[in-house]
């Protein structure tokens, strides 16, 4: 079960550029990658940036991000609506919920995410 989602898609994904790369010897431009393989490593990077943000390391997210997603001001955008946006063929979100099993709490605003992390840290101290 996810706690967050973020865009692993390989049609929707990221582009992949190489300056030596291809028989020619030339730059070459690829798209088509995509998964967790490339989704984990932002998320990792993205610790690190709210850990420089908040000034210490934050540790374990679910605590502070089941907290955000619950306030009036979560820095997550669910994917909860019903119908073809938001249709796997295996699971179709459900109005209104914070949660949902196929997609966790939803997109983070990282930015945001940062901003709860710093305000959720100093209401603890």
């Amino acid at each position: 079960m996810p706690d967050l989602s973020a865009d692993a898609d390989p049609y929707t994904g990221y582009l992949e550029y190489s300056p030596s790369f291809g028989d020619t010897g030339g730059a070459l431009l690829e798209g088509g990658w995509g998964g967790t393989s490339f989704v984990a490593p932002q998320l990792n990077g993205s610790t690190a940036l709210i850990d420089a943000y908040v000034g210490h390391r934050v540790g374990l997210w679910n605590p502070t991000i089941y907290s955000a997603a619950s306030s009036h001001w979560s820095p997550f955008t669910p994917l909860s609506t019903s119908g073809p946006s938001n249709d796997n063929l295996y699971y179709s979100g459900q109005p209104g919920t914070i949660y949902n099993p196929a997609t966790g709490l939803g997109t983070p605003n990282l930015s945001a995410l940062a901003q709860f992390f710093r305000f959720y840290d100093s209401e603890r101290r």
